[in-house]
């Protein structure tokens, strides 16, 4: 475990739920609070690296666990942590892909844990309700030693909806829900290869997420 530092992971339930434009948006409500900010990937990925040094101006670091032994990568963590209040660590893929079939391998849970971060889940609230309360307890209970902090909700039609999604997350699982987040027309990224040239794209959405 890296030294006590204040961290949390957001997670996701798979690629393409969100995280990144979550990601980004907290990187910017956190530093509107006069907070220093340290954004980390999990992985080798370098374009949501990219997006999160070109929000916040800091430069954001991978943490991979398939390249760097436990010591090496929690002493990395460590450093880039003296200078900062808190750090937002997006992570890859959903909470439990990793190498091979072993979801302690290279995951975002097995991140949590090294780290001892608690981990935010954020879940795709389109066109479901109390259904979603099944997805997020078997996240839960997929691995009950993970410190699963609490719920973010993607693409929420309205507060009504919101509220549905709430009430049945926190009365089933037992655990909070933090807020949610609406379709924003403009605002999500478009889904991208490593490899494609995407640093155009950077100023607009910068402006977009300020």
């Amino acid at each position: 475990m890296a030294a006590r530092h204040h961290a949390f992971i957001l997670a996701g339930t798979g690629s393409g739920c969100g995280k990144t434009t979550v990601t980004l948006g907290l990187l910017r409500l956190l530093q509107k609070r006069a907070l220093r900010v340290q954004p980390f990937k999990v992985g080798p990925d370098y374009l949501d690296t990219g997006w999160h040094t070109a929000i916040c101006g800091v430069a954001s670091r991978n943490l991979d666990s398939f390249m760097l032994p436990p010591p090496v990568l929690n002493a990395l963590f460590c450093e880039h942590m003296q200078q900062a209040d808190i750090a937002v660590i997006e992570g890859v893929m959903g909470l439990y892909d990793g190498y091979g079939v072993d979801p302690n391998y290279c995951s975002t849970a097995a991140m949590a844990k090294q780290l001892g971060c608690p981990v935010i889940l954020l879940v795709d609230g389109k066109a479901v309700s109390t259904s979603l309360a099944a997805t997020v307890m078997g996240f839960q209970h997929f691995d009950p030693t993970l410190n699963l902090a609490g719920v973010i909700v993607n693409r929420v039609t309205s507060h009504a909806h919101y509220q549905l999604l709430k009430n049945a997350i926190e009365h089933y699982c037992s655990l909070p829900v933090l807020g949610y987040v609406p379709p924003c027309d403009g605002v999500a990224l478009p889904e991208r290869h490593l490899g494609v040239n995407y640093r155009q794209r950077i100023p607009r959405q910068s402006a977009i997420m300020a």
